[in-house]
């Protein structure tokens, strides 16, 4: 490979993104990426029939101005996603339809837990340096477990702790138990807090 002025890896969107303003600033780049495509989690998968899928990276929302703008400069349009209507979600076996974050059908035992764990988890993310989250008090202790571990370590009831695992597993594309618990706060912090990242609506 010939020798270049800078190599970025990964092409997601951070390092499409680093590799080109490195190119605009006059400097020779290569980027590198394991998969045989680029885009991070961003996939779009177009069906035989001429129809499109977001596989991943579907959703921007209030606070991500830099992603706002690179869609802004490349021309990518944006349009407002259909929240009308109910939530669905089936824990247990057992369908519950709910408008808002919390499905209110649930046992009283399970909201009250669901409430209380991200009330704590509000908190957590609280102690999180933005610019340096491994500087926060607990962050060796939090980048040792995951967030599985925490919820199923401090949800007691069944029901929230399978509801807060697919809420989680719906924003991070990946199962709770795959996730660093001291990554997810520092994002779930540096979003919002935990009710604003899960929620659908502005």
């Amino acid at each position: 490979m010939a020798d270049v002025d800078c190599c970025v890896v990964g092409a997601g969107f951070a390092g499409l993104t680093a590799a080109l303003r490195l190119k605009q600033a006059g400097r020779s780049v290569a980027l590198l990426e394991a998969r045989d495509r680029v885009g991070g989690r961003t996939f779009t998968e177009v069906l035989d029939d001429g129809t499109w899928i977001d596989r991943g990276g579907a959703w921007v929302g209030p606070g991500q101005d830099r992603i706002k703008a690179l869609m802004a400069e490349f021309g990518v349009a944006e349009y407002k996603e259909y929240v009308d209507g109910d939530a669905m979600m089936i824990i247990d076996g057992k369908q519950h339809r709910y408008s808002g974050t919390i499905p209110w059908a649930m046992s009283p035992w399970a909201i009250a837990n669901l409430g209380a764990g991200l009330l704590e988890v509000e908190l957590m993310c609280k102690t999180i340096p933005f610019e340096a989250p491994w500087e926060a008090r607990k962050a060796t202790e939090w980048d040792r477990i995951t967030l599985g571990e925490w919820i199923n370590r401090h949800m007691r009831s069944k029901q929230a702790r399978e509801m807060l695992g697919m809420a989680f597993a719906g924003i991070y594309t990946s199962a709770a138990s795959e996730v660093s618990l001291l990554w997810a706060l520092h994002q779930m912090g540096s979003g919002g807090g935990p009710v604003f990242v899960i929620s659908n609506k502005d």
